[in-house]
């Protein structure tokens, strides 16, 4: 058995991620987008921006960790596969990537793994990797347990043994705009497997009945927002359904777990994401999927224009939206939704402008003053007799 006590002042960070010592704890910021649009990992951006530990790692071994997370949501990647905790709602699919076998369809047990982690307060964190088991624990709590995964399979293969003395890369990485203090971490590799003490992790019972869906309505969706949080909310929705000339549609989405509101004049969409501590909220220019590929298309948006007209008035707001962005970490090659916003001496390539904010009194406000700023913003356009914005298509056209 051998046991590595990370020394911090050897950990490594790569591209955008960054490293501060305070006390005797390490705090780890990504600069970079490492999610595109919600809190789906986008393509590689998380393993490019990272904190990586001084060496390799042979199975079986054990990751221990203490860390605090102020923001959703942060990645422990090993190898090419990683664990992804605190990641809110819509991102199951992809919670935990195998390190052999990363491209390969996740087995339905990583479905019900429960990542979630409260925010501010440390906690422990413990992953095992067996040839034959993998356990997650948090706060000592058997979070997740698998037999089934894709590398067990490929554990005499002569490509996993020559990977496995070649060693695993650990690294850390974190969503822009959050914090992941790490208090302690040591990575153990052991001889044999290692010692694995059950909890009470188990999948669902496929036989048995399922809950009756009630159909999802704003109230219902509404309440699964922090408490603290729920009169933002309502505020937000007399807000939006108040301004004019911009006109505000609500709908809710059938999985109850979003609140959005569509302006389809100007082609920009505010959404609220509903998944309890991890809930987020966000705005930007939507696509128009339906129809053929040859007419998807979004509005050409004001992103620009209306940073430069809100600096002349406050500055500090401008720099806050724009700083907001999520940066295009994502999508395929050649993608026609990029774009490249200037504001200063800073660029930033985004996917039609897409924003992100925290669940925070301080952000709830600044999406209020971008959209009152917006809506006079387009009451002039519309003064002045400008032509509404045009489309711009998404898919190439013609030959």
């Amino acid at each position: 058995m051998k046991k590595h006590s990370i020394n911090f002042l050897n950990l490594k960070p790569i591209g955008k991620a960054t490293i501060k010592a305070v006390d005797e704890t390490i705090e780890i910021r990504t600069m970079q987008s490492i999610t595109s649009g919600g809190f789906h990992l986008g393509g590689t951006s998380y393993q490019k921006n990272s904190v990586i530990l001084p060496q390799k790692y042979q199975l079986p071994l054990r990751i221990d960790m203490r860390i605090k997370l102020d923001y959703p949501a942060f990645v422990l990647r090993i190898g090419e596969g990683h664990v992804y905790f605190a990641s809110g709602h819509d991102t199951e699919y992809f919670r935990i990537k195998d390190i052999v076998e990363p491209e390969s369809k996740p087995s339905k047990e990583n479905f019900y793994f429960d990542n979630r982690l409260t925010f501010d307060e440390f906690t422990e964190i413990s992953i095992i990797y067996n040839f034959n088991e993998m356990q997650i624990l948090i706060k000592e709590e058997e979070r997740f347990y698998s037999q089934n995964q894709p590398y067990m399979k490929k554990k005499h293969s002569d490509a996993f043994v020559v990977l496995n003395q070649e060693g695993f890369e650990l690294g850390l990485s974190v969503t822009k705009h959050a914090i992941l203090t790490v208090a302690k971490m040591t990575v153990t590799e052991y001889e044999e497997d290692v010692q694995i003490t059950r909890g009470s992790f188990e999948l669902p019972d496929p036989l048995a009945p399922k809950p009756e869906k009630m159909k999802a309505n704003y109230e219902s969706v509404a309440g699964k927002i922090p408490l603290e949080f729920q009169s933002e909310i309502r505020e937000m929705d007399i807000f939006f359904k108040s301004l004019r000339p911009m006109r505000f549609k609500r709908t809710v989405d059938k999985s109850g777990c979003k609140i959005t509101y569509v302006a389809s004049d100007v082609g920009i969409s505010y959404t609220i994401v509903a998944s309890g501590a991890e809930s987020y909220h966000h705005f930007g220019w939507y696509f128009v999927y339906n129809g053929p590929v040859e007419t998807w298309h979004r509005k050409a948006d004001y992103m620009e224009e209306i940073l430069s007209e809100i600096a002349k008035s406050d500055r500090r707001l401008s720099e806050r939206v724009f700083n907001a962005l999520v940066d295009c970490c994502g999508c395929y090659q050649g993608g026609l939704c990029k774009t490249l916003y200037k504001f200063d001496d800073n660029k930033l390539l985004s996917c039609h402008g897409r924003t992100r904010f925290r669940m925070n009194f301080d952000d709830f406000k600044d999406v209020r003053e971008f959209f009152r700023y917006l809506n006079d913003f387009i009451e002039l356009k519309i003064a002045i007799g400008d032509p509404a914005p045009e489309k711009i298509f998404l898919a190439k056209q013609g030959g």
